[in-house]
């Protein structure tokens, strides 16, 4: 059936649909679908664009076409082709024109107009958007933003548009909504692959619409949020080109209010659980939040508050006296209550931001009513963890220093931070006196919590107040006792506490224990903190130990019970006994024991170290106290430890039935009663102590006199049967342990040994126990053990029974069999009725019985085995054997002690290296004390002093006792090493007596040695004057010897006499050389030659105390001597100027204050006076030293005539014999001391024959190839006669050598006689093989070492100088360097000279330019910003470029230079623009076609000049503007002069023309691109061109203003265009006509200021808009002769009057660039109101800086300095300025504002309008500056070197004031040399890096770090130079000379030719001195 004609369109759209459809589908892409370069819809897609390029044909559709159905078809098939071909780079080309086509304005309108339309419509519209910004990595993403429409309406109902019902979460980014693609497209503007110029302006412009996807993120899926929070993090967080402003604006409260609502989310959200909205917010916040820098969390100052008179980088603008007040705003809106991750990120802010604590509790609002809720719980909790954030201690500190602020911080800023005003005493005394147990605890923890807090910041300040050295006055010390007062008010009171402490509670143990804990620490708090309100309420702390007495009785607990809190109470308690004023050891308790019975029960019981160290501290304090322990409180810690550990159970019994009781106990009652005897009658048991030792024995130790107490209680109790049998035991084991313990504190230990007879004579059968056999044989076995330790190697030992007891092993097996108890009491029961057992029953062991039982204890309580092992009698030698102590374990080492380990350690043991090495183990397995260290060495001395007899174990008790010290003096401070030292080598008896024997045998001998050289340094002056008395001694015993002409002590001797004081061992050098020959026997002469070897080291500073002459003498006696040799070689040449010779001294660094004068001393006469016969000697010798070598060539400079008897000498043929390396210095000397004269004396053959041995021949030193090139030259150049046949030599010698053989002496030889004509030829010939290994050289690897670094240097130095070189030898060269040393300076430095100096042909230089440019690292290299890189490149290519303009001026070869060419004003840019430049005037073509697709960044992509002009970064045009190069001009000039920052300021001729071809071939056609245009900063810089010196560049930036202008009025209205018409307006109105033609010059403030008002326009947020624009329409025309805006702004009242100051003042500087813009500044007296104003604001740092800057653009005009000094009184106000301490950068900026006064003022009128002052004041100016400066530095005497010698060159300078710039100058540079590596041959780098006249720009930046070498000899040379226009010395004038001549010997000749000068003439002076000397 025919179908009408309105069905055929219709069935031809369906059709139509249907197709698009099926393509749709075929093209369509899953999420993550990775596309494959061959993938068919690719290829369709690539096929389809290639047949129809550009998709027109859907484009055809698209615009026939109105169905929606259609619409979204057409919209969807041309996102999934986009998609398609953005996948891969090469078919970017086909999508680029479909993009283009779709930014245009039509079809853009097109498709945001969809977005009012369907919901599918819109869906596909903002997914063909994204689409478009995805594009080819964004590449038309700027584009897009600037053409999408974003103020349209329907914006914001978008955002709320999401997909109704819930999917799966991979649904959502599957299948997105219209919302999720909505936050999409906005977050592609920010995302990382933006460009930073896209992304600030969206954030600028568009910052409401990027924050409104947060309004809904609470609603939407995990993955939306996720992607959300990922692209601001990464996007925005990492990105460092974004404003920081910009960052903190889009996060503030608002948002962050937003994104807290994530935390209502917090259920996992998928079935895997890990998509929990709450915890993924509460990380983001975490990262922007709590890192200060970071984010909107900023770095405060702790608990100061904010400094307004600070400026600080990085800051917020605003926010009153905190730094992060967005932090404080959001702190209530956390809710703490509900979530633990609410709670963490308000703790983690407050620790990040200690200043916000102070204002968070009326903003938390914190609910502290005491009250049994878990809201009051939650609340309190909060409150102690913000309370326990850390002090903020760096805060104390002066920023970026070490030194404490000298204010404290605000006090009610620290109360709150500790105890804040919410309430605190009310509430806490509530919560304390509640009736629930559990609000009393959780008040007691907060308030514990806050006075640990106090506690910690008193401590904290005490530290603060003894750095400052304050006094009772001081502000910290002031500040903490206000802190205690307020503190105090703030606490509940004490009687509080007390009561809450007393409180019956009926309450399970585990809440009792809680409850006790928290009272007990409250008491201690209180006791720390507030000790005088604890005096106040007579409280007797005393009471408190009875509890812990009781707790302590129990002291083995099970696990799972609350021991804990019981040892806990116990510190809490013992802690408070320390801290407490009115606790006395002597109080009673309820029996009549004191409280030191209960303090020693808890210490032998309690098992916790913390208890046990708290408690022997508190025992130490107050028993030190009392006249116990006055004299020796170290002795208490021996009392403490040797009180019993043993552990028994109830009803224990020994096996004679005997009841055995706690023997703590027993000791510490026994103990407690003593003391109180002993405290009642003191003197009585003093007079007995005394009684106890003969009166001639004087050299004791004074013990306490409780020790004479204990033995007279225990001696009448055991008589009197007073005592049970177990206490009796117990305390004869206490006494046997503190008699070991007392002997090795003792010097002498016959008191102890009389009392240990007094012990036994008490301890005798008839006084103990008849009854228990048992108990009594146990005593005696005590008592026996302590004999035994007196008489450790004295006797035999004795040998176990050799047959085992079987009731023994009977015994050993049943314990062993015996299962572990589960109990621990009954555990550590068993462990000791072990010890028990081997203390009563004494059974008869073997080894291996020991280690069964050993084992066994080990087993049930390890701590016990400690008392095994000291049970084990010493004289059974079982410890080692059965301990097995030689592999002993870390942990039974810790229970073991050194002493008792030794006094059971037999010869064997002793013997034994790995024995030795497990005492050293033991004694140092805890760092030990000083005085510990001590006890151990007095213990091994007792036994060296016992057994002095026995040779083999003295050795090894003296190399055990090495061990020990070597260990001790590497862990302890010096003091303590300097103490334990002199306690070993002068306390100790037998140490002493060893050092002061004289007939010791060798190996004792060897043994003493090695114990001296580990325990003294005989370099150290505290080591020699604490043994100077046993040097003394020794060395009296060497002098007899010359006497009586026998030695019998020579070993001694020589041992000691290298530890004795130089003067000493001088005094010995005087008499030996006064002594008879006979008495010098080999022996005494063995010793001189070791007191001679011990002298050496301190010679140089004690050599002025050796004659010359006795030196000589003494030669005659050793004639061998080496050492002597090398002293007299030292004598020698400490007579000459340093340096003499012109060899650098070899040494890292140099000692200059030992270095001696050279000018007439009174020792210069020995010198002169020599013996007759002591040269003739010297050449007799057969073997010559380098002592030998150094005699005769300084001899040789001193006298001619020695001189002459050398050349003799030689010429007698003698010298063939010697080693010609020893023989050249002196050859060099004659030839360098006499020059012309010395070769008349040399005959033919030796000349000769010498000048062959100096040709390079085989390898030889660095320093003797130099004097051998040396002395070449020399030959070469004074021997008129025998010249050409040397050179001849030279030249056969060097021909037969390889190229690569003695390079470097053949290019310094040409070098040295390029300048000597005659030798042309020579010279040539050496530089060429230079050049032909210079080849090799390069084309190999990089590598190169000393050698080869020091021939490049010499082959550029002659490139340089001129040399012609043939082009064959060149040409290769270049080759090489370009292929494999580009990136070398020096190389590229010497192809510049060659090309300069040799001719090549235009196709060698046409190569060479083509390997450059297509070098694979050229554009690495030259990219790069570091321009000592990338100079010397393209000056190279400009060498080459310039030798033959006509062909290397090729479009292949100036393309590749514009990718490198940045357009500043750098010399490397310039220079390229100059090759430009010569390409249009060789080619009479204009560059600008190339120049088309110039781009001012490598990764952006220019289509044309409108986008290189968009793309400029608009901060370097504006610091363009501000650092204006007025002296830049039109013309093809190589400017030498420098901004200050070149690589940062664009070129403006280059702007200039860049900006002209872009208004004849591209200007912006729209409104929008004229503002992209202007906020490039472009036109602001054409107005400063308007000030330019040069004509061509004013008059082209007006004609280009004109046009600008111009063209802007025929486009339509903007918001910009009135008022920048305006700004051009007036800009007209101040051109005036000029009759010749070109505009006069704008002056520079008229310029400057319309520059900055025209870029406020177009950058309305910048502070300074509103102010120009407000100062512009205030008047109809711009005065150019008055300073713009100047009262205004300095002394404005607003609340930007601070940065207002800081603008005015970098213009002004900004401004000041000629004499014209001076006489503006000097008609409104500008300079005086900014004077007076820094001298009223010195704090603000800031200010002061921005003045100086101005200040050194001033001082850079001749007629400003000039005006400034003499009628504005400038040095005066310098002067005060500079009195003030310095940093280093502002130290600087005052040496080159000096410079600059120097340099540009007009000295003549200066000296006659002052007659003269002001160079003394300019002298005092220097002195203060450099006094003043806080860290000085090289760089900074560099600056003062050269600003003192233009000072000095200036006619009628005070030569008292100059010297005493000279004397702080040297003094500053005597503290920097130490750090000067002198040995360093390679001297880098220019001298100074800049020269002056010093600019504004730059001025406070540190200059790169200089090579410390060459900056040092820059500022000597300098010195020394100024030194030479004085008429007298000054004081360190020698001292300057000597290191100018230090400077020459490192450098050479040539390198200081001032050294040179100066190394001759002193020479010279000392020659001539001596021989006046001699006449």
């Amino acid at each position: 059936m025919p179908q009408s004609k309105s069905e055929r369109p219709h069935k031809h759209q369906n059709a139509q649909i249907e197709t698009l459809s099926a393509l749709r589908s075929t093209l369509s892409i899953k999420l993550g679908e990775a596309i494959a370069p061959q993938d068919e819809r690719l290829l369709l897609v690539v096929q389809w664009m290639e047949s129809s390029p550009g998709a027109h044909d859907i484009f055809e559709i698209w615009e026939g076409t109105n169905q929606s159905s259609s619409l979204s078809l057409l919209v969807s098939l041309l996102s999934s082709v986009l998609t398609l071909l953005s996948s891969h780079f090469p078919y970017h080309l086909h999508g680029i024109p479909i993009i283009k086509t779709l930014l245009s304005p039509k079809w853009m309108r097109k498709i945001t107009s969809y977005i009012s339309g369907s919901n599918e419509l819109i869906l596909v519209s903002f997914k063909l958007l994204n689409t478009i910004s995805h594009f080819g990595g964004g590449r038309e993403r700027k584009t897009l933003f600037e053409v999408f429409p974003w103020d349209m309406k329907t914006l914001a109902k978008v955002s709320y548009m999401r997909r109704k019902g819930k999917g799966d979460a991979g649904d959502v980014l599957a299948r997105p909504d219209i919302r999720t693609y909505y936050v999409f497209f906005i977050l592609s503007f920010v995302d990382p692959e933006t460009s930073s110029l896209v992304k600030t302006t969206f954030l600028e412009q568009q910052r409401d619409t990027f924050l409104s996807i947060f309004k809904g993120l609470s609603q939407d899926s995990y993955l939306v949020i996720r992607k959300v929070l990922e692209v601001c993090w990464v996007g925005l967080r990492s990105a460092l080109q974004v404003k920081r402003t910009v960052k903190i604006r889009l996060f503030a409260e608002v948002t962050i209010r937003h994104l807290l609502k994530l935390y209502e989310r917090a259920v996992a959200e998928n079935a895997d659980g890990d998509h929990i909205p709450a915890d993924l917010v509460h990380h983001f916040l975490l990262a922007i939040c709590t890192r200060p820098g970071l984010g909107i969390c900023f770095k405060n100052r702790g608990w100061y508050s904010r400094d307004i008179d600070v400026d600080a980088v990085n800051e917020p603008k605003k926010g009153g006296k905190i730094y992060n007040k967005i932090l404080s705003n959001i702190l209530k809106s956390f809710k703490i209550n509900e979530d633990t991750r609410q709670q963490e990120v308000p703790l983690k802010i407050l620790a990040a931001s200690p200043e916000l604590v102070a204002g968070c509790w009326p903003a938390v609002g914190l609910t502290l009513e005491p009250r049994l809720s878990s809201k009051w719980i939650a609340n309190i909790a909060f409150f102690g963890l913000v309370i326990s954030q850390p002090i903020p201690v760096s805060s104390f500190l002066i920023l970026g220093n070490n030194i404490y602020q000298p204010d404290p911080p605000p006090l009610s800023i620290i109360l709150e931070s500790i105890l804040p005003s919410v309430g605190t005493k009310m509430h806490f005394s509530k919560g304390l006196q509640s009736t629930s147990h559990l609000v009393q605890h959780c008040t007691a923890l907060a308030l514990a919590r806050c006075l640990t807090k106090l506690s910690h910041v008193f401590r904290e300040f005490q530290d603060v107040e003894s750095a400052l050295e304050e006094d009772e006055s001081g502000q910290w010390t002031r500040r903490r006792r206000e802190v205690e007062r307020e503190t105090r008010r703030r606490v509940p009171e004490f009687q509080v506490v007390v009561g809450f402490s007393q409180m019956k509670v009926d309450a399970k143990e585990v809440k009792l224990a809680l409850l006790g804990e928290s009272a007990q620490r409250l008491l201690w708090l209180y006791h720390l903190c507030f000790p005088q309100m604890v005096a106040e309420a007579r409280f007797d702390v005393g009471k408190l130990l009875q509890g812990l007495v009781d707790a302590s009785q129990d002291s083995v607990r099970e696990p799972g019970n609350v021991c804990g809190m019981h040892g806990l109470k116990q510190l809490h308690v013992l802690r408070l006994l320390q801290e407490s004023d009115q606790f006395t050891w002597s109080g009673k308790v309820a029996n009549s024991n004191t409280y030191l019975h209960a303090l020693l029960k808890i210490f032998s019981a309690t098992p916790t170290r913390a208890v046990r160290s708290t408690l022997r501290s508190l025992l130490r304090k107050t028993l030190a106290e009392s006249i116990l322990f006055q004299e020796h409180p170290d002795e208490v810690d021996m009392w403490l430890d040797s009180l019993p550990t043993t552990c028994r159970g109830t009803g224990c019994k020994a096996p004679d039935g005997a009841a055995l009781t706690d023997e703590s106990d027993g000791v510490a009652t026994f103990l407690d009663d003593c003391a109180q005897r002993c405290i009642k009658t003191p003197y009585r048991y003093l007079e007995a102590l005394q009684d106890l030792l003969p009166m001639e024995n004087l050299a004791v130790d004074a013990l306490s006199p409780l020790l004479m107490t204990v033995l007279e209680q225990f001696t009448a109790k055991l008589a009197g049967k007073l005592l049970t049998p177990s206490d009796a035991l117990a305390i004869a084991g206490f006494v046997r342990r503190l008699v070991l313990k007392l002997a090795s504190g003792q010097r002498d230990l016959t008191s102890l040994r009389i009392f240990s007879g007094k012990v036994d004579d008490a301890a005798v059968p008839e006084n103990l126990y008849s009854q228990y056999t048992c108990i009594t044989s146990a005593i005696r076995r005590e008592v026996s053990i302590m004999h035994k330790c007196f008489s450790h190697f004295q006797v035999v030992r004795r040998q176990s029974q050799p047959s085992a007891s079987s009731e023994v092993e009977d015994f050993l097996t049943k314990i062993e069999g015996v299962p572990l108890p589960e109990s621990l009491s009954a555990r550590i029961h068993n462990a000791y009725e072990l010890v028990d057992w081997l203390r009563l029953v004494e059974p008869t062991l073997q080894p291996q019985d020991i280690v069964r039982l050993s084992t066994v204890v080990e087993r049930f309580h390890p701590p016990a085995l400690k008392d095994l092992f000291e049970n084990l009698h010493p004289a059974d030698s079982m410890m080692w054997q059965g301990g097995d102590l030689k592999t002993a374990s870390r942990q039974l080492l810790q229970v073991l002690s050194f002493d008792w380990m030794f006094t059971q350690s037999s010869e064997a043991e002793i013997t034994d290296k790995q024995c030795r090495e497990t005492m050293l183990e033991c004694l140092f397995l805890r760092p030990p004390t000083r005085v510990q260290i001590e006890r151990a060495v007095f213990l091994i001395a007792h036994d060296i002093c016992a057994i002095m007899d026995r040779e083999s174990l003295v050795c090894n008790l003296l190399l055990f006792l090495s061990a020990i010290m070597q260990k001790a003096l590497s862990q302890l401070s010096k003091e303590d090493g300097a103490r334990l030292k002199e306690c070993v080598l002068m306390r100790a008896p037998s140490i002493h007596d060893l050092s002061m024997s004289g007939d010791l045998p060798d190996t004792l001998q060897e043994a003493l040695c090695t114990f001296l050289d580990v325990s003294l340094d005989p370099n150290s002056e505290g080591d020699r004057e604490m043994v100077s008395s046993i040097c003394a001694y020794w060395t009296e015993c060497f002098k007899a010897s010359f006497q009586s002409g026998r030695l019998q002590t020579g070993r001694s001797i020589k041992l000691w006499l290298s530890y004795a004081d130089p003067n000493i061992l001088l005094n010995v050098i005087d008499q030996a050389c006064d002594a008879n020959n006979a008495t010098l026997t080999p022996s005494v002469l063995e010793v001189l030659e070791s007191v001679l070897d011990s002298l050496k080291s301190s010679f140089t500073c004690a050599s002025s105390r050796i004659p010359a002459s006795q030196l000589l003498r003494l030669y005659g006696v050793l004639p061998n001597s080496e050492v002597l040799e090398e002293m007299i070689a030292v004598a020698v040449t400490s007579h000459l100027p340093l340096c003499h010779d012109g060899r650098p001294a070899r040494a890292k660094t140099l000692n200059f204050s030992l270095s001696p004068r050279y000018l007439p001393t009174s020792g210069s006469s020995q010198l002169g006076i020599l013996p007759a016969d002591f040269i003739s000697r010297l050449f007799q010798k057969t073997t010559w030293t380098d002592s030998t070598s150094r005699i005769v060539s300084g001899l040789v400079y001193a006298q001619s005539g020695v001189a002459e008897e050398f050349v003799a000498w030689l010429n007698s043929g003698a010298w063939t014999a010697i080693p010609f390396e020893h023989l050249l210095p002196a050859v060099h000397a004659v030839l360098d001391s006499l020059g012309d004269d010395a070769i008349d004396l040399f005959r033919d053959t030796t000349m000769i024959a010498l000048f062959d041995r100096m040709l390079p021949q085989r390898r030889r030193t660095e320093g003797l190839g130099q004097l051998c090139t040396r002395c070449i030259c020399i030959l070469i150049k004074a021997d008129a006669i025998r010249k050409q046949q040397l050179a001849s030599l030279l030249q056969k010698n060097m021909q037969r050598l390889a190229v690569d053989q003695f390079t470097l002496e053949s290019v310094c030889i040409a070098s040295r006689l390029q300048s000597f004509s005659p030798l042309v030829d020579l010279v040539t010939e050496l530089a060429e093989r230079g050049l032909q290994w210079a080849v090799r050289h390069f084309s190999g690897t990089e590598g190169e070492d000393e050698e080869d670094r020091m021939t490049v240097v010499q082959l550029a130095k002659i490139a340089k100088q001129g040399f012609k070189a043939k082009g064959y030898f060149v040409e290769p060269l270049l080759t090489a360097i370009v292929q494999h040393r580009l990136a070398d300076t020096v190389a590229l430095d010497i192809g510049i000279a060659l090309l300069q100096c040799s001719p090549l042909k235009p196709v060698v230089v046409n190569r060479a330019l083509q390997n450059i440019l297509q070098h694979p690292q050229f554009f690495k290299l030259c990219g790069s910003e570091e321009s000592s890189r990338r100079d010397p490149i393209i000056r190279f290519i400009t060498a080459l470029f310039r030798l033959h303009p006509t062909n290397t001026c090729q479009p292949s070869h100036v393309i590749p230079l514009m990718r490198i060419y940045g357009g500043t004003i750098s010399s490397s840019d310039r220079n390229l623009l100059s090759i430009f430049r010569l390409y249009e005037a060789e080619k009479l073509t204009p560059i600008s076609s190339i120049f088309a697709k110039w781009s001012p960044s490598p990764d952006i992509s220019i289509s044309s000049q409108l986008d290189a002009v968009q793309n400029m970064d608009p901060i370097r045009m504006l610091r363009t503007c501000h650092v204006f190069p007025i002296w830049r001009r039109m013309s093809d000039e190589q400017e030498g002069e420098k901004v200050g920052l070149d690589e940062q300021v664009y070129d403006p001729l280059f702007v200039t023309l860049l900006v002209a071809q872009m208004l004849a071939h591209r200007p912006p056609a729209s409104s929008l691109e004229w503002v992209q245009t202007f906020r490039s900063n472009v036109f602001s810089l054409l107005v400063r061109c308007l000030s330019a010196k040069d004509a061509q560049i004013r008059e082209a930036s007006l004609g280009l203003l004109s046009r600008c202008g111009n063209m802007w009025r025929l486009l339509s209205d903007t918001q910009e265009k009135r008022h920048a018409l305006y700004v051009f307006n007036l800009l007209k109105n101040l051109i005036k006509p000029s009759p010749d033609g070109p505009p006069l010059r704008l002056p520079s403030f008229a310029s400057l200021i319309l520059s900055h008002a025209l870029r406020g326009v177009f950058y309305p947020s910048n502070f300074i808009y509103p102010r120009t624009a407000r100062f512009l329409l205030q008047r109809p025309e711009l005065d150019v002769t008055d300073v713009p805006m100047l009262y205004g702004m300095l002394y404005g009242s607003s609340d930007d009057w601070k940065k207002e100051r800081g603008w005015i003042i970098r213009f002004l500087s900004d401004g000041m660039m000629s004499t014209e813009d001076w006489k503006v500044l000097k008609r409104r007296h500008t300079w005086e109101l900014l004077s007076s104003l820094v001298q009223s604001s010195f704090r603000d740092q800031a200010l002061r800086r921005a003045v100086l800057e101005l200040l050194a653009n001033l001082t850079s005009n001749a007629q400003a300095t000039t005006s400034l000094v003499l009628k504005s009184s400038l040095l005066s106000w310098i002067e005060m300025q500079v009195q003030l301490p310095q940093s280093n950068e502002d130290t600087l900026a005052w040496l080159k504002i000096l410079q600059n006064i120097l340099i540009t003022a007009n000295t003549t009128k200066l000296q006659r309008a002052t007659n003269g002052q002001w160079q003394d004041v300019l002298c005092r100016c220097l002195s203060l500056v450099l006094q003043n400066c806080s860290a000085p530095s090289l760089a900074i005497i560099q600056q003062a070197a050269r600003a003192t010698l233009r000072l000095s060159l200036v006619s009628q300078t005070s030569p008292s004031h100059l010297s005493h710039v000279f004397m702080t100058a040297i003094g500053i540079l005597e503290q920097l040399e130490p750090c000067i590596d002198f040995k360093s041959s390679s001297v880098n780098g220019p001298a100074i890096s800049s020269k002056p006249p010093y600019h504004g720009p730059g001025l406070h930046i540190q200059p790169p770090a200089p090579d410390p070498l060459r900056a040092w000899g820059s500022i000597v040379e300098d010195l020394w130079q100024a030194s030479m226009t004085l008429n007298e010395k000054f004081i360190k004038w020698d001292a300057l000379t000597d290191r100018l001549l230090q400077w020459r010997g490192i450098v050479g000749e040539d390198g200081s030719p001032m050294g040179e000068w100066a190394r001759l003439e002193a020479v010279r002076v000392s020659v001539s001195s001596i021989a006046n000397c001699v006449k």
